[in-house]
């Protein structure tokens, strides 16, 4: 069953008393946890990761990537959807990492293993793999990156690269989230009017 795939659409649209808890008349998060099996699982904690990060829940979000990393481990294969597992993996990271940058360290290069992949990387590899689903999010990740290492000037070039080679493709699901990054950007340097440009 993919019951959770609908009640995170519905969470989306505002349908839920808890946006982050996919419990409804049609299932309860908890028995569908402990149920489903492990491959299935993994697809749960990845949409429960998304919807932790689209609400701004990055903690959260990180405890979902790490539970669905336990679950990996015992499945024969990782779901990847084109990319979009280790897009959103990364850009949970990086959200982490802004918010506690005493824990920040060179491993966000792509030099040094973290979280159980190398970031740029990979990404990379993706693009190389599927450029036209994937140029647009290793931008925003370079993105992240740049205003991470206070690379500013970078940085603003990253996003708006971003946000307009995701919205040349039409995924503008993924254009909102590099306006809304964009947007916090600005504002974390305290420009209110550029930042009105994104939000």
């Amino acid at each position: 069953e993919l019951l959770f795939f609908l009640q995170v659409a519905l969470n989306l649209m505002g349908k839920s008393n808890n946006p982050l808890d996919l419990t409804s008349e049609t299932m309860v998060q908890s028995q569908y946890i402990e149920e489903c099996p492990k491959q299935m699982k993994c697809g749960f904690y990845i949409l429960s990761s998304w919807l932790a990060y689209l609400f701004g829940e990055y903690e959260l979000a990180s405890s979902a990537v790490s539970s669905r990393m336990e679950v990996e481990k015992n499945t024969n294969k990782k779901i990847e959807w084109c990319g979009m597992t280790l897009f959103y993996d990364c850009l949970i990271y990086l959200a982490v990492e802004k918010r506690d940058q005493k824990r920040f360290a060179s491993d966000i290069s792509g030099k040094t293993k973290m979280c159980g992949f190398y970031p740029r990387a990979l990404m990379k590899k993706l693009v190389d793999y599927a450029p036209l689903n994937n140029q647009h999010r290793l931008l925003l990740i370079e993105a992240e990156v740049a205003s991470l290492e206070g690379e500013h000037d970078i940085a603003i070039e990253k996003y708006d690269s971003a946000i307009a080679a995701a919205e040349v493709i039409g995924f503008l699901h993924e254009q909102a989230i590099g306006n809304e990054r964009a947007g916090d950007f600005f504002l974390a340097h305290g420009s209110i009017k550029r930042a009105t440009r994104y939000y």
